[in-house]
């Protein structure tokens, strides 16, 4: 039994299994250990459902700025649009910060699979609409190529990949290594769910406190009975055509 256990795809149902992949902390502790390796996976797929008129930009903010501060971060068919001063007085190295616009899943696939080609990419955070099976397994393997030329540095050996949908049309079944669905928790919060991990099931959600920003504008006494956008307006703005 234990040379078996030895194996990083053998594990105890009750434990995290053991990653096969290299780990970037997330900035979130909780996360972390809930996490194999503590942290994202690299060089593998990471996927995060999430209500129709949100985006978890908290959530990235720690590995944006991480990733950014090593190799370029591209972000490829969101419908959002960073707004780059204010990523910017959040860390974020937006000289190393790409937008990605595509008309529809099959041009940001194909996308994606040219940039995770690219060794100088160490983040590359997609949106798909209807996202399938096959889509996410493209993607893990595609991920999986990636870890053999990326030059992101030492600290970001792989890319991390990260595919958000929203909750109407997350996939069934997929093919990331790492499924989570996210959800603001009042003005001060994330709430988070592991819905797939390596190892035992977790069953309850994790409590991530991430103010946002404008929270530190609102007196104490109010904050508690601020409404919670679902949108920071400070991170982001809608997606617009440029010009060509």
């Amino acid at each position: 039994m234990q040379p078996l256990l030895q194996r990083n795809d053998v594990w105890r149902a009750h434990q995290l299994a053991p990653a096969p992949y290299p780990t970037r902390p997330t900035g979130w502790a909780a996360l972390d250990a809930a996490l194999p390796g503590g942290g994202w996976p690299l060089g593998a797929l990471v996927e995060c459902s999430h209500p129709a008129d949100a985006l978890a930009w908290r959530l990235w903010l720690p590995a944006l700025r991480s990733a950014s501060a090593h190799a370029q971060v591209v972000l490829l068919g969101l419908p959002l649009h960073p707004n780059a001063a204010a990523w910017a007085a959040h860390g974020v190295n937006t000289p190393h910060l790409w937008c990605v616009c595509t008309d529809d899943d099959a041009q940001t696939l194909w996308c994606a699979q040219q940039l995770l080609a690219c060794p100088t990419v160490a983040l590359l955070w997609l949106h798909l609409r209807q996202p399938t099976w096959a889509a996410t397994q493209r993607l893990q393997h595609a991920a999986q190529q990636a870890r053999c030329h990326t030059d992101g540095g030492g600290d970001w050996p792989a890319p991390l990949v990260l595919l958000t949908v929203t909750d109407a049309h997350a996939p069934p079944h997929s093919a990331a290594v790492l499924r989570l669905h996210a959800q603001p928790s009042g003005p001060n919060g994330l709430r988070l769910w592991v819905r797939k991990r390596r190892g035992a099931p977790l069953h309850h959600p994790l409590d991530l406190d991430a103010p946002w920003p404008w929270c530190e504008w609102i007196p104490p006494a109010r904050r508690h009975h601020a409404p919670a956008p679902t949108v920071d307006r400070l991170l982001a703005q809608p997606a617009r055509a440029c010009p060509a």
